[in-house]
């Protein structure tokens, strides 16, 4: 008589807790991991995993599917790449609570921020809650592949308790940080796993208007920090003014800040953390900060990316001429179409002379003095490391044309399906130096991979396959870069799981939830983006497959295998606590 629903065998066993590869067998029974050993009796059904490496399933902390997880069940391209569970709700954007009167300007605040197409969310979300224990319910209706969790956020809960008033960043009275404190713990009781806050410029609703919360004062930020705090789970999840070095005296005083949040409250807090370009070691100080409070008895976490932050020009998607006047015009062409116009030597002529008359948001990246320089040709697979001697810069300088006119026409080529790979953060003095040091680091977590957000011009969302390909699999042991794959594995399951106190899952050991992954490393790689058009009102995203994931358990039943989704739907939502 079989005693296990499953036995996974003979595979080469990363656990999630940083312990070294051993060869074992995992069995599985009513979609938990019930032992790990040899001789562990018979199965319903055997997998010879001899060759593979078995991993818990990755847990995704920065996504955007705020959304699209009310009627996606699926959530590629996160499912292709082995994540088992995800969490939304960052960067202080998000859906709940929500009043009726608010819901276009939400989506318009979303679009803004995170690039997601305004008429897709109009499409797609039904809007059957007001309340954010009714937002969790109402995803919790649909059967879904992976599971998803997600937290509060600082622009709906302003919007809400204060009306214009909080969409405009006006400072908030007592009576509405009474009020929205006991929001956050109602949402936190109904299962959210943290608050969110967004104060960079960068951060805008599609009229230009900085997301609410971004000159929110220390007592606001303490008084919702206390909040999280009393409901005994989660954290405080913040985006700094400065982040992407458009404000570096700023980015000081807003780490004081964080300290000074932390030492009120006793909260756990979050932040973003990357290399810029405006000053290269800026992030060091921004981790002694961390280092110091920790050294006091406080948490703030800084959470880092796995490779440089970069967009995906293409003329299908985002390119520097986006917002160009005379764009204005093909702008809601037909894909195809739209590239033959800008072939077209008039149209070409008229965009290359022109300025983008934006200078917030995206648009700054545009008008940045490194944008050439830090422009390459993306490759397939894409580099994100490229040689600095690539550059669109340096090409022009060669060929002696514009910077401009190389991409443009570079654009172009293979029918307007080419990917230029600019590289916004990360590699400052062309290295990839900082995203080890701070990938390595003792107090930092794994994360920023963006998944479902910036769909035309961002396609992180398989950053985990990245991971165990860039850092572990392709670098020789001896290489200063190279990262063991225990440590890997542990940064992308045990330590994210830990953070937002998911006990009952990112670790393979008896008694833990059955989130598996079956790699093939050999074969292990990520596919080119590709844009589709498949959101609500077939709207594009960029997406990009992989291979060597031969197989991908959520909750003890197979989602994934060979690349292919088997249709089952073991998902559900993630309640904290």
């Amino acid at each position: 008589m079989a005693k296990f629903d499953t036995l996974i065998s003979g595979g080469s066993v990363v656990d999630g807790t940083g312990s070294a590869p051993r060869t074992a067998d995992v069995a599985i029974s009513d979609g938990k991991i019930a032992a790990i050993g040899s001789n562990l009796g018979a199965a319903k059904q055997t997998v010879d995993a001899a060759g593979l490496v078995v991993t818990p399933g990755w847990v995704d902390i920065h996504t955007h599917y705020d959304a699209q997880a009310t009627w996606d069940p699926e959530l590629a391209q996160s499912s292709w790449h082995g994540v088992t569970s995800a969490v939304a709700g960052n960067c202080g954007v998000g859906f709940a609570p929500a009043k009726p009167e608010r819901h276009q300007w939400l989506i318009n605040l979303m679009e803004g921020v995170e690039d997601i197409p305004g008429v897709s969310l109009q499409a797609g979300m039904e809007w059957k809650w007001e309340s954010f224990p009714e937002y969790m319910d109402a995803l919790d209706t649909l059967p879904r592949t992976l599971d998803i969790g997600t937290q509060m956020t600082h622009g709906a809960l302003r919007a809400y308790v204060m009306g214009q008033r909080g969409a405009d960043n006006e400072a908030a009275t007592d009576d509405d940080l009474g009020q929205m404190a006991a929001l956050i713990e109602e949402g936190m009781a109904a299962g959210a796993l943290g608050f969110t806050s967004s104060r960079t410029s960068i951060h805008i609703d599609v009229d230009g208007v900085p997301v609410p919360g971004t000159f929110a004062n220390e007592k606001e930020l303490v008084a919702l920090a206390k909040a999280v705090k009393r409901s005994g789970h989660g954290l405080m999840e913040m985006v700094l003014a400065g982040v992407g070095g458009e404000d570096c005296d700023g980015l000081e005083r807003e780490m004081q800040l964080m300290r000074n949040v932390a030492e009120q409250s006793a909260c756990r807090l979050m932040y973003l953390q990357v290399q810029h370009n405006s000053d290269a070691e800026q992030w060091r100080r921004q981790m002694r900060v961390c280092e110091e409070a920790a050294a006091a008895g406080h948490e703030i976490v800084p959470q880092v990316a796995g490779r440089p932050i970069s967009l995906l020009f293409s003329m299908a998607g985002e390119h520097p001429w986006r917002f160009m006047p005379s764009f204005a015009e093909i702008a809601d062409l037909p894909p195809a179409e739209r590239v033959r116009k800008m072939a077209d030597p008039a149209v070409r002529a008229k965009l290359l002379s022109e300025e983008d008359p934006n200078d917030t948001g995206f648009s700054m990246f545009y008008k940045s003095p490194e944008l050439w320089e830090m422009t390459y040709p993306g490759g397939n697979p894409i580099n994100y490391t490229p040689d600095p001697s690539t550059s669109i810069a340096l090409t022009a300088k060669r060929e002696g044309r514009s910077p401009a006119e190389v991409a443009y026409d570079l654009l172009l080529e293979n029918n307007g399906d080419s990917i230029l790979l600019y590289i916004a953060t990360g590699y400052a003095n062309h290295n990839s130096d900082a995203v080890h040091e701070m990938l390595t680091h003792p107090l930092s977590v794994f994360g920023l991979s963006d998944a479902g957000a910036h769909c035309r011009f961002i396609c992180d969302g398989g950053v985990h396959t990245y991971m165990l390909t860039q850092w572990v699999r392709d670098l020789p042991a001896d290489d200063p870069h190279h990262l063991p794959l225990e440590l890997m594995v542990r940064k992308m399951t045990g330590d994210n799981a830990k953070l937002y106190g998911l006990n009952d899952r990112g670790i393979l050991t008896p008694g833990l939830r059955a989130d598996i992954n079956l790699i093939d490393m050999a074969n292990l790689g990520a596919l080119m983006p590709k844009m589709t058009y498949d959101l609500p009102a077939a709207q594009p995203r960029l997406l990009g497959g992989a291979t060597g994931y031969v197989g991908t358990y959520v909750k003890g039943e197979l989602v994934q295998s060979n690349g292919e989704l088997t249709g089952a739907r073991p998902g559900r939502v993630i309640r904290g606590r």
